[in-house]
Formats: structure tokens, C-alpha cells, sequence
């Protein structure tokens, strides 16, 4: 068994635990966004530029992109990308890349590949990697740049994850729908929540964002140990009318 086989084996066996993972992860992500919400409020001068961004592409979208050719194949080239990015990231060596205007396209690999490098367009906000990249080599750095292309990638996903998500969809069929359902819906908030959090503090607004994420898991470990500890508290505690003190006995004859 070579390196591509072992990640692919590895992967696919944490596919329905990854899914389980997901669904319960779901709560908590969704509770995240309400802190990142009131801190956005807050402070809502940093994501100026990216509120910006995400309304140009929106306007843009609907008044010509979403019409056009080019539109069209700009989608069916970035899903190709995700399935091209994750099957490198797992060690194939891709052999084949197509992507069409009239009959979509492709990517060919060698192996077999896991469910990871199949879903990852569905969730993965590739544009969002490519446009901040970008950022770097546009000129004038002083202008705020990498938050307004941010803005245009999560438009982007939006409108691309909702035009490649429907029950004719050949990746989703693979997948199985009771797994979509289980998985995607808490990795696209995650993904909503990480370039929110990014665009408004950088890595710092990140780290504060998995911090609110896993908050409930701390309160409520806090509030089982607070319970556990009262619970042994009240069984240490003496009980009787002698108060647990030894007592000693005579015997006459």
C-alpha cells in the first residue's frame, strides 16, 4: 500500500465520525457567530471594505456575471481546483484537468481517491485562497486590499456552493445525502465564521472565533465538574447521630 492509498484509507474511515463530528459541531458554530456578530457591531469600520466586496461581486453577479459563459465556467473552474488542491494535499498525482463552458469538467488522479477530495468544492472556499493571494501583488498595499477581495470570495461561495448544490449533482449522489446533510451545512458556517473572523482582526479575530466555538464545551465541563464535586462533597460528609465518630463497646459478664 503506497502514501496515496494510506491517507485514503485513513480518510475514509473517519467519514461517518466526521459527519457525527459535524452534526454536533453544528450548535456550536451556529452559537459562534452570535459573539462574532456583536463584536462586528462594535467595531464595524474593519469590514467596511469587506461588506464592499461581497456587494460589488452581488451586483456584478446578478446584473451580468450570473448570465454569462464566463460566469458559468468560472464556477465549473474553481470546483475543479478544490477537487485538483485536495487530491495534491492527499498525495495523487493529478494526470488530467478539464473545464468546459458547454459539458463542465473534470480532474483525473491517480488512485482512488476519499470522500474528502469529493466534497471538498461544497464547503472549501477556494476563491478565497486565490484572491488573497492576489492581494499581495496588487498595487497601492495601503489600500485595504485583502479584505475587500475576502468579501468577493465569500459572494463568490455563496453563490457558487448554492448554484452546485442540488440532488442531480454527481459528487452529492456519491456522497450520499443523509452525509451531506450530517456534514456540510456546520463546515460552510465554519468556513462563513473563519473569513468573517479573519477579515474583521486577522489571525487574532480567528483564534477569538475557535475560542467562542468550543465555549459551551467549557461551560458546560465546568458546570458537570461543579455538579460531580458537590456530589462527593455531600457523600464525605458524616451522617448518623454519633457523626461517623467511633463508638466503644462494653461487654459485662
Amino acid at each position: 500500500m503506497n502514501l496515496p492509498q494510506r491517507i485514503d484509507f485513513i480518510i475514509n474511515a473517519f467519514k461517518w465520525p466526521a459527519a457525527f463530528i459535524a452534526l454536533l459541531a453544528t450548535p456550536l458554530v451556529c452559537w459562534s457567530l452570535i459573539p462574532l456578530a456583536a463584536r462586528v457591531a462594535q467595531s464595524p469600520w474593519p469590514l467596511v471594505p469587506f461588506a464592499a466586496g461581497a456587494a460589488a461581486f452581488l451586483i456584478i453577479w446578478r446584473r451580468w456575471l450570473g448570465k454569462s459563459r464566463l460566469g458559468q465556467f468560472a464556477i465549473t473552474l474553481e470546483h475543479e481546483s478544490t477537487h485538483a488542491l485536495f487530491a495534491a494535499l492527499c498525495c495523487h498525482r493529478i494526470v488530467g484537468f478539464r473545464a468546459t463552458l458547454e459539458s463542465g469538467g473534470e480532474v483525473r488522479y491517480v488512485g482512488q481517491g476519499n470522500w474528502l477530495i469529493t466534497a471538498a468544492p461544497y464547503f472549501f472556499p477556494t476563491a478565497a485562497l486565490i484572491l488573497f493571494l492576489l492581494a499581495y501583488l496588487l498595487p497601492f498595499p495601503g489600500l485595504p486590499w485583502r479584505s475587500f477581495l475576502l468579501g468577493v470570495a465569500l459572494a463568490y461561495h455563496f453563490v457558487s456552493t448554492y448554484r452546485e448544490t442540488h440532488r442531480d449533482q454527481l459528487d452529492l449522489k456519491q456522497l450520499g445525502s443523509l452525509f451531506c446533510w450530517m456534514f456540510l451545512p456546520a463546515a460552510n458556517l465554519a468556513a462563513v465564521g473563519l473569513l468573517v473572523s479573519f477579515a474583521h482582526d486577522g489571525t487574532s479575530g480567528m483564534s477569538t472565533w475557535f475560542s467562542e466555538t468550543a465555549r459551551p464545551i467549557y461551560w458546560l465541563s465546568e458546570e458537570l465538574h461543579s455538579l460531580t464535586a458537590e456530589q462527593t462533597s455531600s457523600e464525605s460528609e458524616p451522617h448518623g447521630p454519633h457523626g461517623g465518630a467511633n463508638v466503644e463497646s462494653t461487654y459485662q459478664n
